[in-house]
């Protein structure tokens, strides 16, 4: 395994669920002091805001819970995969780009949580289920869309791939769209607040004024943005902050993010987090070694 090229790949937003977590809790000590000082960084009992249906899938909330899921399985297998693979590239998709920069040791747990913590807070200004949404469309291969086909008040939030993007928007502008556009098939996306659109801006301002003061270290992995996919290795610290704010409002270029990782001759793919979602999006041609770090028994097995 040693000679082999190695991506990680961290979940966003979307992959929460309430349970997830608990059989870390029941196997490992240190995972419990964890979400207890993750309570106390927050503001609230985690656990509690986790099980509650009516917290979970706002941002503000969700987007920790998924940083702290995703920290604890960094911190299992990161000293073993470091190790046992010739190179790591990391990509993370919108929240998990923050994963990725934890995993590179950018800044240490409750540094991250805390960033995360302003990022969720920031983009819940503009979060409400009443007012935005977000679809996944399933379109044909060869169909082509852009923000001029979209009209006023839809947004291209993710192209994730050659047959599958994400727009968002006002509810009722979004709900036009597809009405008029049988394009393929629409899939309503758990979250509460139009990402990675223009409408985000403010939130970005918001952000980057949170976080100013944040040192962040240089990293020495290759870690490709969802913002014209910059490679954090290739800029300075100082400029990592800018970075993470202006992700917040531009697309995710996610299928141009696998080709340019891709390119790293890569020959196994991990995906971190609680669900697996991102190996979904891998090029059918891929022929490597693809695993998803979920839960408990996903890393035993492995």
């Amino acid at each position: 395994m040693s000679n082999k090229n190695l991506s990680l790949l961290f979940t966003g937003q979307g992959s929460q669920f309430s349970e997830m977590g608990a059989d870390f809790i029941k196997k490992y000590d240190w995972v419990k002091d964890r979400y207890s000082l993750s309570s106390k960084i927050l503001g609230y009992d985690l656990l509690e805001a986790q099980s509650d249906p009516s917290l979970i899938n706002l941002t503000q909330y969700s987007q920790p819970m998924i940083f702290i899921f995703s920290s604890i399985v960094i911190d299992i297998c990161r000293e073993y995969l470091m190790k046992n693979f010739k190179k790591i590239t990391l990509a993370g998709h919108s929240l998990g780009e923050y994963c990725a920069l934890y995993f590179a040791e950018s800044l240490n747990f409750e540094e991250m949580l805390e960033v995360v913590k302003f990022r969720g807070e920031a983009m819940s200004i503009v979060s409400d289920p009443d007012k935005y949404v977000m679809y996944a469309i399933l379109k044909k291969e060869d169909l082509k869309i852009d923000e001029i086909s979209l009209g006023d008040g839809v947004y291209i939030a993710n192209i994730n791939s050659d047959r599958q993007i994400v727009i968002c928007g006002f509810k009722d502008n979004v709900k036009q769209f597809i009405e008029k556009n049988p394009i393929g098939k629409f899939i309503q996306l758990n979250v509460s607040a139009p990402f990675h659109s223009d409408l985000m801006i403010d939130s970005s301002k918001i952000f980057k004024e949170k976080i100013k003061n944040k040192l962040f270290k240089h990293i020495n992995l290759d870690l490709i943005s969802n913002h014209k996919l910059v490679n954090y290795k290739n800029i300075s610290e100082k400029d990592y902050g800018n970075q993470l704010s202006l992700q917040i409002y531009s697309t995710v270029m996610w299928s141009e993010t696998i080709k340019t990782v891709l390119n790293e001759d890569i020959n196994t793919f991990i995906e971190i987090g609680p669900k697996k979602t991102l190996l979904n999006f891998l090029p059918k041609d891929f022929s490597g070694d693809k695993y998803s770090f979920c839960n408990v028994e996903d890393i035993k097995n492995v």
